[in-house]
């Protein structure tokens, strides 16, 4: 009798733990989507937005087939797009899977402010999906579409490009959703674009997925410069490097080196990097130290150079560490020019000092920062030569 109210209150605590499936949803009964596309609309009031979203159809994925089926509908807010689409899919849409959010660049010219609050509010979403922004004439529905042999879902082929962008060549950085929010509440952002390669409206048929080397692809290409919420510039190539390094989320790349008058004849693969931003106040000013550790290997050498020769080794670790000063250097004079604290600078001086900051912060971007002093220093170090140290050119 003594263990009986006990016994009360662990079935009471079980009959609330195990009351947890009541919100459960059928699978067969929701449309997982895997990829967004926001295009500009016919008008600015009613239609200011054309929503396209990527279902995945299990059944043809099972089967090898192309599994992404689209729908799309002009709405006036995001959230319209919920009920709109939910009247041609054939259940309720289910976000938790989205891969990738691709805007058009028509739409991210004018702004993306408003595209986010719905997002980042309700809680279907989890916001560590990339963002991209297409560019050129084609639209980001267009971009959706196109379909390739190697994926069965476009917008998963997406998200597999710019990952293996960011983890391999290192130009092109992904911005997940939740760094854009940040990016806008703060000012200034950057986010990685893509392009079609070819036909636009041949991407969308099937034999562009039956072809060897098919007639429209998609690349990975540029990152767009965001102030207030509007696309301002991009920056391209080396520039957009530039800005993976001072982030520090360098991963790996190949940096060419010249060779005496023969040009870029030594690649050298980055194989680790760590990047550091320090704030120094000098008279009232702010000045910003940029520091980049970098370890590489020689992957291809062109020239006749003995890479055995310790001062050879040296003189390319000058010229390493001089080039990703450049790079860098290069990124921070487009971004000054731009008027766009795209590193978050300001918030480094905040905690340099408050004091400081207060009296600048309303003059930072538009007056302050495209003067602000930078340094860089660059220490690169190359560890390993491969399996030969001379190559077989002698010229």
């Amino acid at each position: 009798m003594r263990h009986k109210p006990l016994r009360l209150i662990v079935v009471c605590v079980f009959v609330v733990l195990l009351s947890g499936c009541w919100d459960r949803e059928e699978l067969q009964q929701l449309s997982i989507v895997s990829g967004m596309a926001i295009d500009k609309g016919s008008d600015k009031i009613k239609n200011r937005y054309r929503v396209t979203v990527q279902i995945i159809n299990p059944s043809q994925v099972a089967g090898g087939q192309q599994g992404g089926k689209v729908q799309a509908s002009p709405v006036t807010t995001l959230a319209e797009t919920l009920r709109k689409i939910s009247t041609k899919s054939p259940g309720e849409l289910f976000f938790p899977h989205l891969q990738v959010l691709v805007i058009g660049e028509k739409v991210a010219k004018e702004g993306i402010e408003d595209l986010f609050d719905m997002i980042e509010r309700d809680a279907q979403f989890r916001v560590l999906f990339p963002v991209l922004i297409a560019r050129g004439h084609a639209t980001a529905k267009e971009t959706l579409e196109v379909t390739t042999s190697l994926e069965a879902i476009p917008s998963a082929k997406i998200g597999d490009a710019l990952k293996s962008s960011e983890e391999d060549w290192g130009t092109y950085k992904s911005t997940r959703a939740d760094q854009v929010i940040q990016g806008l509440k703060e000012g200034s952002v950057v986010v990685t674009g893509i392009k079609i390669d070819g036909e636009r409206k041949s991407g969308n048929a099937t034999t562009n997925m039956q072809q060897i080397s098919p007639s429209t692809q998609l690349e990975i290409n540029g990152m767009a410069i965001f102030k207030n919420g509007k696309l301002e510039n991009w920056l391209e190539g080396h520039a957009a490097r530039g800005v993976t390094w001072i982030t520090n989320e360098m991963k790996r790349t190949v940096m060419n080196l010249n060779c005496g008058k023969k040009q870029e004849a030594i690649a050298i693969e980055i194989s680790r990097a760590k990047s550091s931003t320090h704030v120094t106040i000098k008279h009232q000013k702010p000045v910003i130290y940029l520091t980049v550790h970098a370890e590489g290997a020689v992957l291809e050498n062109n020239c006749s150079k003995d890479l055995g020769k310790s001062q050879v080794l040296d003189q390319l670790d000058e010229q390493l560490e001089e080039e990703i000063k450049q790079e860098v250097l290069l990124t921070v004079k487009k971004v000054q020019k731009q008027k766009s604290d795209i590193f978050n600078f300001g918030e480094q001086i905040n905690m340099a000092d408050k004091h400081v900051w207060k009296n600048i912060e309303t003059s930072w971007e538009k007056d302050i920062f495209p003067q602000t002093e930078v340094h860089v220093n660059v220490q690169a170090i190359i560890r390993r030569t491969g399996m030969t140290t001379k190559s077989y050119i002698n010229k």
